[in-house]
């Protein structure tokens, strides 16, 4: 989930539409004229997922080889076999959270950032467990609003068990646009009014082999995996806030930001690293902290 909500974000500013480029639009950033909308804006909250996620890295044989059926096979065995230890390491973590509510906290996070930011309109959260276009373009033909914010969330450990990770895809879409000649082309980058995906990742502290990361974080009925899920999302209601009112010159100011040297994210800017953690600028924010600190 983490993965391809930094790649549906990358997909975002790849596609924007030409001439908005020209107009130096930026869907990571909702410009000031257009923060407020008259009637405010409906909020749709979705968790794809019913339960914890289990990232794996996944293998490139077939570009190591230049392409090629047997580099693709090759491939397909080593991300079977590594998401069959992913399952091994995450399945006692999981069976810890069976009474822990993701979608209520996705619920209460957002809200709670809506009604920080008086000028967003936002109403009070509707849940969704399909985050689909089918399901968005059903809910921008139902709303009354203008527009529908959409606040999709997703939270995963990562492949070595170091870390646990939320993001949040936030889209903002118009209900109406004179432009859009059939309704499914609402939800195209082009369209959209606002863009971006928001990170916090919470490491254990300490870490160590995977199978010895997995036991920590399920231990005393995962105490650790749920204090790090909480941490994250509160992290995430510090972040959302920030990313909602980017400015151009914010995002001006990230991109010439130090590249992350850490390799903790290869090619990152980072524009913030003090005790509480780094924020990384990846044409998202990223937020690393360290569990208890």
């Amino acid at each position: 989930m983490f993965r391809t909500m930094l790649l549906v974000a990358l997909a975002t500013l790849l596609l924007a539409d030409p001439a908005a480029a020209r107009e130096r639009r930026n869907l990571n950033v909702l410009q000031e004229s257009a923060r407020t909308v008259e009637g405010g804006r409906a909020v749709n909250v979705s968790v794809a997922q019913p339960e914890l996620g289990a990232a794996i890295n996944p293998s490139n044989v077939t570009g190591a080889m230049g392409g090629g059926l047997i580099g693709a096979m090759i491939d397909s065995s080593i991300q079977a076999n590594r998401s069959g230890q992913a399952e091994v390491g995450i399945t006692p973590i999981r069976a810890t959270l069976f009474d822990f509510d993701v979608d209520a906290l996705a619920i209460e996070t957002t809200d709670s950032v809506i009604e920080g930011l008086p000028w967003f309109g936002g109403q009070a959260a509707t849940f969704s467990r399909d985050p689909s276009p089918f399901a968005k373009n059903a809910a921008l033909d139902a709303t009354s609003t203008g527009q529908v914010a959409f606040f999709d969330y997703g939270y995963e450990m990562s492949p070595d068990f170091s870390s646990v990770r939320v993001s949040v895809g936030v889209t903002i879409a118009n209900k109406v646009d004179a432009a859009v000649r059939r309704p499914e082309q609402r939800l195209q980058p082009r369209y959209l009014a606002y863009s971006q995906v928001v990170t916090s990742v919470v490491q254990l502290p300490n870490a160590t082999t995977a199978e010895e990361n997995s036991v920590r974080w399920a231990a005393d009925d995962g105490a650790l995996v749920r204090q790090g899920l909480r941490a994250a999302f509160a992290d995430i209601s510090t972040l959302l806030p920030r990313a909602l009112q980017f400015s151009d010159a914010d995002v001006t100011a990230a991109a010439a930001a130090p590249r992350d040297t850490s390799r903790t994210y290869p090619g990152a800017r980072v524009i913030e690293q003090n005790e509480t953690g780094t924020l990384f600028y990846t044409g998202g924010l990223i937020h690393v902290q360290t569990l208890g600190q």
